[in-house]
C-alpha cells in the first residue's frame, strides 16, 4: 500500500500537467504584454515625429507664402505699368 501512496495517481498527474500548461500560457501572456511605460514611450516617439513633420510643413508653407507674396508684388507692378501705358498716365499727360 505504501507503494501506491508514493506514486502519484492519474488524477494528480493530470492536475500537475494542467498546472504546467497554465504556467506556460501565463508566461507567454506576460511576455506579450506591453507596460504603460512602453506604450507611453511609443506614443512619445510618434508625437516627436509628428512635431518634426509639422515643423517641415510650416517651413515649406512659409517659403511658399514668401514666394507668392513676391509674385503678387511683381505682378501688381507689371499690371500698374500696363494700365499706366494703356491710359496714357505714365507719359506725362497726367
Amino acid at each position: 500500500m505504501t507503494q501506491a501512496n508514493d506514486q502519484p495517481s492519474d488524477r494528480e498527474r493530470a492536475v500537475d500537467r494542467q498546472f504546467r500548461i497554465l504556467d506556460r500560457r501565463l508566461t507567454r501572456l506576460e511576455e506579450t504584454q506591453l507596460t504603460g511605460k512602453e506604450i507611453n514611450s511609443g506614443f512619445d516617439r510618434v508625437y516627436d515625429e509628428i512635431d518634426a513633420l509639422e515643423e517641415q510643413i510650416n517651413a515649406r508653407f512659409d517659403q511658399l507664402e514668401g514666394e507668392v507674396r513676391e509674385l503678387r508684388t511683381e505682378t501688381n507692378g507689371k499690371l500698374d505699368l500696363i494700365l499706366r501705358r494703356l491710359t496714357g498716365m505714365g507719359q506725362g499727360n497726367e
